[in-house]
């Protein structure tokens, strides 16, 4: 049997939001960071004629761009989801807040 129960939220922590947002655009931002990486290997490999001294050049900038790329990603994430949180904020205060419905099992 189950003993579903409604629970209202009349709030939303906005740090929690930004969290998210910026969690997802660090990975969208580390998927191109990779992208790039791979990419400039190619071009440098194609423009110096070896893998070797490509991989060289490559791997620093490679580096960088895995690495800088998720953060700058994130922090950017985290800013637009805390503006997102007190906009949500503001109309879930308005509209009188926002049921969940939940299901214990027992």
């Amino acid at each position: 049997m189950k003993n579903e129960s409604d629970v209202r939220v009349v709030g939303l922590k906005p740090t929690t939001v930004g969290a998210l947002q910026g969690t997802f655009l660090a990975i969208i931002g580390l998927v191109s960071g990779i992208l790039y990486s791979i990419t400039d290997v190619v071009n440098t490999a194609q423009s110096t004629n070896t893998l070797l001294e490509a991989l060289t050049l490559g791997l620093a900038q490679g580096i960088i761009a895995i690495v800088l790329t998720p953060i700058i990603y994130f922090v950017i994430g985290w800013i637009i989801g805390c503006i997102q949180g007190i906009i949500l904020n503001m109309i879930i205060r308005l509209s009188g807040g926002i049921v969940l419905r939940t299901d214990s099992k027992k």
